[in-house]
């Protein structure tokens, strides 16, 4: 067999366990059924949100049952502090007492650690205290897993350099910057219904989100530095300023490409569109020199390459090239024609005015590519969320709360995404996303998608050699 043909054959072989061990660990053996952690989003607070067991979906073999640990059962003996018999089933989550706790985030990415040390770059996930093992009926290892942090999934996979931003699964969060912070943890009706993560931005970046979804409003203020809010709605959740400057500090250290979407402008612009120039004036001061630019007139470069006229037809790598590591889409045409910082925003999709039982209709017509609907060719974003007004329910006349909708919506929207569909999608943003896998199924399909390619890639040089 000549060389490049016994190549192809590796990586044909790789490519295949990658989808046979979808979300796969080192530790775990082929075939196994998945199992993972997921933190619950109906808690007050993230240290008091408890430990989800979940394991699936549809495992033909799954497994006898499955450990929770506070210590490495590879180099520990200490038992399991949490027990599941799965008993057959093919899918499911057991909802643990295990409370997540007080954690500063592992590896030294906390917000004071990087202060003071830059973390060292890491090819694998870095775990937080708790483990996750499945057995069979002869108690022998099947899977393993953590909880953890995924700070480098980009810049540690080169394969990602060359694939466009339109078919690249990127996990991102829904209104980002709404999440419960010292200055507003007394504002009740923000915590009724203006939260939408569980954990601050600068956590959602190094967990692995990777698309950012902000509504930007302007309010005067005697300190200038807090006229730009986080907005919810019509509701102010935070200043904007402090925000990026956490975005700059983390694609400095982590050299991650990291994409921002300024969707909405509820609060101050209305009749004064003077203010999206402010605004882009303060993200040019703040990240100007990160960001990659959108190239306006040409003039006497005709002979360099041409650049894309969308933005989501760019590679990561091209990006990389220039030493920018962040992207910045804005939905407001007259500030196009001025500014060179941003580009057009991608189509999005959202299900917020769904009624849960209305998703998996959605997301047919979503990811059917004979769909009228269904994007084609284009970088676009899935807001898989549920809004207030599609959550009333007509036998107790009430509307659930934020945290409630993500736990009925998140689970059926990861689940739909979980076999053929994950390969179309592009930018999928969810609430309180930490009650979900998003991360490692966006890296893992990622990685498929990569090794898809070097073998498509391998397949053509055998039959240029031959």
């Amino acid at each position: 067999m000549p060389w490049q043909s016994r190549r192809l054959v590796v990586v044909v072989v790789a490519m295949c366990t990658v989808m046979a061990v979808q979300y796969g660990d080192a530790g775990s053996i082929p075939d196994a059924c998945p199992v993972y952690l997921t933190i619950s989003a109906m808690a007050r607070n993230i240290e008091e949100a408890q430990l989800v067991i979940n394991w699936g979906p549809g495992c033909e073999n799954p497994p006898a049952w499955i450990g929770l640990y506070t210590e490495n059962p590879a180099l520990s003996d200490a038992p399991p502090i949490v027990k599941v018999l799965v008993e057959g089933e093919a899918s499911g989550q057991v909802l643990s007492e295990v409370r997540f706790g007080r954690h500063k985030l592992p590896g030294g990415w906390s917000h004071e650690q990087v202060l003071q040390r830059i973390p060292k770059r890491k090819t694998k996930p870095i775990c937080f205290g708790y483990y996750l093992t499945s057995y069979d009926q002869h108690d022998q290892l099947q899977y393993f897993d953590c909880l953890k942090i995924q700070p480098n999934w980009m810049f540690t996979d080169p394969g990602l350099s060359n694939v466009t931003l339109k078919d690249l699964f990127l996990p991102g969060t829904h209104c980002s910057g709404c999440y419960q912070t010292r200055a507003n943890v007394g504002n009740v009706f923000l915590k009724k219904i203006g939260f939408r993560q569980s954990i601050d931005l600068w956590s959602q970046l190094v967990y692995g989100v990777r698309y950012l979804d902000f509504s930007i409003g302007y309010q005067p203020s005697h300190n200038g530095t807090r006229n730009f809010w986080i907005m919810n709605e019509h509701f102010r959740v935070a200043p904007l300023l402090p925000i990026l400057q956490d975005i700059r500090r983390f694609v400095i250290l982590s050299e991650e490409t990291v994409f921002l979407d300024f969707r909405r402008f509820p609060l101050g612009f209305h009749n004064n569109p003077d203010q999206h120039a402010i605004l882009l004036a303060l993200l040019e001061q703040e990240l100007g020199d990160l960001v990659y630019r959108r190239k306006m007139d040409a003039g006497d470069e005709s002979q360099a390459p041409a650049q894309p006229t969308e933005s989501y037809n760019l590679t990561i790598g091209e990006m990389r090239r220039e030493g920018k590591y962040l992207l910045i889409t804005y939905n407001h045409e007259a500030s196009l024609n001025e500014s060179s910082l941003i580009w057009k925003p991608w189509r999005k999709h959202s299900s917020a005015f769904l009624k849960h039982t209305e998703l998996g209709e959605f997301m047919q017509n979503l990811f059917s590519q004979k769909h009228p609907d269904a994007p084609k060719d284009v970088g676009w974003s899935l807001h898989g969320i549920q809004g207030l007004q599609g959550s009333y329910n007509d036998a107790e006349g009430s509307y659930m709360m934020p945290n409630e909708r993500a736990s009925m919506v998140n689970p059926k929207l990861i689940h739909l995404l979980g076999g053929p569909w994950s390969l179309r999608a592009n930018a999928v943003l969810l609430d309180y996303f930490l009650n979900t896998n998003l991360i490692d199924m966006a890296i893992y399909t990622n990685r498929y998608k990569t090794l898809r390619a070097s073998a498509s890639s391998e397949a053509a040089v055998v039959l240029d050699v031959q």
